[in-house]
């Protein structure tokens, strides 16, 4: 056990409370995911966070989901057809992805939606820190 997700209500915010610590909870508009085991933030803020392409994207995919997700898969898309060329460039192929990069921040503009700008870091320092416990499943063989 190591994400759970619970709907966004006073019930699934009781739900999870209750889940054992150490945990780590993240709010989004539609649902609260609580973080544990190997996937606890593997630091305490979001600035201090350096992820890799996979971390930021499964950091996307556990705080808001497929539809979060695409998001960010359609920013990136759009950046490196139609950004300028250093845009094209990071987008393209930079691995390393800091909370407070100027990039970072195009990015959170662009998949804002109807969210307050509170709402909106919150998501993204939140996208760091899921990102941060991230690793990939290893097989035995």
């Amino acid at each position: 056990m190591a994400r759970l997700i619970f709907p966004n209500t006073a019930q699934g915010m009781a739900d999870a409370n209750a889940v054992a610590q150490p945990r780590h909870i993240i709010c989004s508009l539609a649902r609260i995911t609580v973080l544990t085991g190997v996937d606890m933030p593997e630091v305490a803020k979001a600035t201090d966070a350096i992820l890799n392409r996979v971390q930021f994207l499964n950091g996307a995919l556990a705080v808001g989901g497929q539809t979060l997700l695409n998001a960010v898969y359609a920013f990136i898309a759009d950046q490196i057809a139609n950004g300028t060329p250093a845009q094209k460039i990071y987008w393209s192929y930079s691995d390393v992805f800091l909370r407070n990069g100027i990039y970072i921040r195009q990015a959170r503009l662009a998949i804002k939606g109807a969210k307050t700008e509170k709402q909106s870091k919150d998501e993204m320092d939140s996208i760091f820190l899921a990102g941060s416990g991230y690793e990939p499943t290893m097989s035995a063989g």
